[in-house]
């Protein structure tokens, strides 16, 4: 008599892992939309923030004509969030902080231009002036552009707080944020007309970066409240903030309440 044999045991076969067909497949490409063949300010801004690739290779080639337009998007978000600091202190900072970010932004650009042109050609940049002169304010108007992006937020602190130290470090960390992606831009632009060397550009960058910095204190009062609107003393940047880290805001109608006060 034969016994039945017992059931035998399902065999399960591993799937194949993905490595095994072969290698994985790489994701596509991103694929930038083309750009326009005149660049007016509205396709500056979009090309700016979505195909800066395409723009770096269009500013590669002479005749672009896009310095002017560069130069009005960067006063328009600068003047824009100059108003959002301005409204910390309100009154005369109003219009006197807009003022004074555009015009240092501008005059630090005018400064560090000439030193910006020889550390390119040091590292092997076949720019002209008139190019690197576009790339420099393609550079500039993409940093105003994220500070524009950033105006909403800073504006609701302006209302909530009355530290001035905390204000100047909010309105700092916006500006090395945007200063860092204008910096990536303007390399990859001075890159792509023969640039080979980082070196210099990092020089440069690090001049830049403080001479903007040193602005925020000659030109001062920017977020703070003063009876005159510049000053003429002498004060490095980082003693200026230090001494204001703890400052609050005075408010007026606190101070127009005591002196009104009989003694």
């Amino acid at each position: 008599m034969n016994q039945d044999s017992p059931n035998p045991t399902p065999s399960f076969t591993p799937a194949p892992s993905p490595s095994s067909y072969g290698p994985q497949a790489s994701p596509p490409p991103r694929v930038e939309p083309p750009l326009p063949e005149t660049l007016n300010l509205r396709a500056l801004f979009e090309a700016l923030l979505r195909s800066p690739r395409a723009l770096v290779r269009r500013l590669a080639d002479p005749g672009h004509g896009a310095l002017i337009p560069f130069l009005l998007l960067a006063i328009v978000s600068l003047i824009v969030f100059g108003a959002v600091l301005g409204s910390f202190a309100m009154g005369t900072q109003m219009w006197a902080a807009p003022l004074k970010i555009t015009a240092g932004l501008l005059i630090a650009g005018v400064i560090c231009y000439p030193s910006l042109y020889i550390f390119s050609c040091l590292a092997g940049s076949q720019a002209g002036a008139s190019q690197l002169a576009a790339s420099f304010a393609g550079m500039l108007a993409l940093a105003g552009l994220l500070l524009l992006g950033f105006a909403p937020a800073v504006w609701i602190f302006t209302q909530a707080t009355n530290s001035l130290g905390f204000m100047g470090l909010l309105a700092l960390g916006a500006w090395l944020i945007a200063l860092t992606f204008g910096f990536r831009f303007l390399k990859d632009a001075v890159g792509a007309t023969g640039a080979v060397s980082k070196g210099p550009f990092s020089v440069w960058s690090i001049i830049f970066l403080l001479v903007t910095l040193q602005m925020t204190t000659s030109l001062r009062p920017i977020i703070g409240r003063e009876s005159w609107l510049l000053t003429d003393e002498k004060k490095f940047f980082i003693q200026h903030w230090i001494e204001s880290a703890g400052e609050e805001l005075p408010d007026h109608r606190a101070a127009a309440t005591s002196s009104n006060t009989p003694q």
